[in-house]
Parts: structure tokens; C-alpha cells; sequence
């Protein structure tokens, strides 16, 4: 059963432990950042800076400033503490003791354990800390669906022109129809026959 609750504060805290060998360096990934944060978590920038206040003031995070990748001046850069780390450990040990089904993008329905579960999303594309963060807020994962929020994000943060170009695709010529084949084939769609080997 998934955990329906699990507070911003916890998923800042798995999202900051995807950066734990980056933590130190000159140079750091826009992740780390209090925009990359609300943008990976779907968050407004405010919320994520009341949310990190919470975080430092409980001795979970800290901050400094550092040169972001891609940002012309330096900025606030958020790292875990060990306190910080032991919380973000326990959440990610909560959810690969899971039992999660997945909705892969070839049709496919299966129901796996939450380390395999885990596996398979990074396969597909999902950094650690939003598989976990999946992991632990949904009863079922439609990977597909998965993979191209997470790309609409990174567009919103600065993605790639062939991600964007999939992204706009998506929403121009399959996003309008989905819905027909959910309607007539049920979610996830299933093919109506078995697949030829």
C-alpha cells in the first residue's frame, strides 16, 4: 500500500540525496538549487524555500553558495546533513521494501517488488529520488505517463531540443486522443491481441 502522505520535507530530502558525492564541488548540478528543487518536485519556488527553512532549521539540510551549471551567476545550494541523509536512507528503505505495480510503456501490466520496481524505473529514464518519491505515492506506476512528465520538467529546467520536440509531440498528436483508447481499451492500453513474437 502506498504511503498517500508523505510530506514535501521528505521528498526534498530524498530529491537532495540523488547529490550526496556532489555536495562539495565547485561546480554543481541545478538540482541542487531551490529552483531545481521546485521544479523536480512540481513545486512553487516559495513553497520549496518555506519547506528548506523547515529543513535547515531541523538540522536536515544546509546551504552555500556555489556556481550552478548553466546559471550565469553563483547561487544557494542545498546539501544533506548526516541527519539529513539517515532520513532520506529510511524513506528510500520504505519504499524497496514495497510491492508496487507498474504499467510499462509496451503495454505490459506487472506487479514487482519495489527493488526491481526501482531498477526498472531508472531504466526507463527516472532519476533515483523521483523513483523513490513514485515509489511511495502511488498505488501503481504508469511508467510511460512517468517518463513524459518527467521530460515536460526537464523542459521547464532547461532540457535538450529532441526532448522538447517529444514533449510538444506528445501533446500535439497523442495527448487529444489518449483518451480514446482509455475509453475503448482500458488504462494503461493493452493491446487488443496478443503481440506477434
Amino acid at each position: 500500500m502506498a504511503i498517500p502522505n508523505m510530506t514535501i520535507g521528505e521528498q526534498i530530502m530524498v530529491h537532495l540525496s540523488q547529490y550526496i558525492r556532489q555536495q562539495e564541488n565547485f561546480v554543481c548540478p541545478p538540482g541542487m538549487s531551490q529552483g531545481g528543487i521546485a521544479t523536480s518536485l512540481g513545486i512553487s519556488r516559495a513553497h520549496a524555500a518555506i519547506e528548506l527553512k523547515r529543513a535547515m532549521d531541523a538540522g536536515r539540510v544546509t546551504v552555500r553558495i556555489a556556481h550552478v551549471t548553466g546559471a550565469s551567476s553563483r547561487r544557494k545550494v542545498y546539501a544533506l546533513t548526516p541527519r539529513g541523509k539517515g532520513i532520506a536512507d529510511a524513506i528510500r528503505g520504505r519504499a524497496l521494501s514495497m510491492t508496487m505495480e507498474l504499467f510499462l510503456p509496451d503495454g505490459q501490466r506487472e506487479t514487482m517488488e519495489g527493488r526491481r520496481a526501482f531498477e526498472t524505473l531508472r531504466r526507463h529514464g527516472i532519476p533515483d529520488g523521483h523513483a523513490v518519491v513514485l515509489l511511495l505515492t502511488h498505488d501503481r506506476i504508469d511508467v510511460g505517463k512517468a517518463v513524459r512528465r518527467r521530460l515536460a520538467a526537464k523542459g521547464r529546467a532547461g532540457a535538450s531540443a529532441e526532448q522538447l520536440a517529444a514533449v510538444r509531440f506528445y501533446r500535439t498528436f497523442v495527448g487529444p486522443v489518449a483518451w480514446q483508447f482509455e475509453v475503448v481499451l482500458g488504462p494503461p492500453h493493452m493491446p487488443p491481441f496478443p503481440a506477434a513474437a
